[in-house]
């Protein structure tokens, strides 16, 4: 399959977009000077075992990008069988004074589902990017299947974050997420990216430029961080003017 890529660059006082994608489809919603919004569509029921889904995201110079996820992904197996891994790769490169936007839906693996899962961030001057990530492990009254997934940030110093999450819902391991099956965060990263606090949820500031705010449970829609992305990207919506 072809991945999907978001190619955002300034055109004057607008912007240009190309869009692609089979597996997950690109739809232009609405563009206004240098900022746009775009949906991200499943093009079929996914995701099935041995799925392979990249998605490139490039934001040009002084741009801001919105891309909102329609409808969650719910990682399918087969019962009783190993088969394939499903992956998702997503790849965010964001040009000086660019800005990101990513309110992301929940991904929840079924028991049977495996999924190896990874985000890159890298960041040039200037730049921002407030994501939600909501990671579940099994549809009601299931448990879940295998999870890995991979975070990395990064700007023109070197990393801002790094971490690696390997779990499997039948398995509970103390000091990863314990007996929690949903991991839901706020990623706030760059220049001008910043995110409140929230009651019932962890707040972990990072070395230089940004912060996570994290919450663990059971439920996704206890989750308290519904709102927040909102407020959090307001700071940077006005993206900063690039020659």
């Amino acid at each position: 399959m072809n991945p999907t890529v978001v190619d955002m660059s300034p055109r004057g006082e607008d912007v240009s977009c190309a869009l692609a994608g089979e597996l997950i489809v690109p739809r232009l919603v609405r563009r206004h000077g240098r900022s746009a919004e775009v949906a991200l569509v499943a093009g079929r029921a996914m995701l099935l075992p041995g799925d392979d889904v990249r998605i490139r995201i490039v934001v040009g110079a002084g741009c801001a990008l919105t891309l909102v996820d329609i409808g969650g992904l719910v990682v399918y197996g087969r019962p009783g069988e190993a088969g394939d891994a499903s992956q998702w790769h997503a790849r965010v490169d964001l040009q000086p004074g660019a800005h990101l936007t990513w309110e992301g839906l929940p991904t929840v693996i079924t028991d049977a589902g495996s999924l190896t899962r990874s985000l890159t961030i890298t960041l040039a001057a200037g730049s921002s990017a407030v994501l939600r990530e909501t990671l579940v492990l099994g549809r009601t009254g299931e448990r879940g299947g295998r999870l890995t997934a991979d975070m990395d940030v990064s700007d023109a110093i070197g990393p801002l974050v790094r971490e690696t999450l390997e779990v499997r819902g039948d398995s509970p391991v103390p000091g990863i997420l314990g007996p929690n099956r949903v991991m839901d965060s706020v990623i706030a990263v760059g220049d001008q990216a910043s995110v409140a606090d929230v009651a019932g949820a962890t707040r972990l500031e990072l070395e230089r430029g940004g912060t996570v705010v994290r919450y663990l449970g059971d439920a996704a829609h206890e989750s308290p961080l519904g709102g927040l992305l909102i407020g959090a990207a307001r700071l940077a919506r006005e993206p900063a003017r690039v020659a």
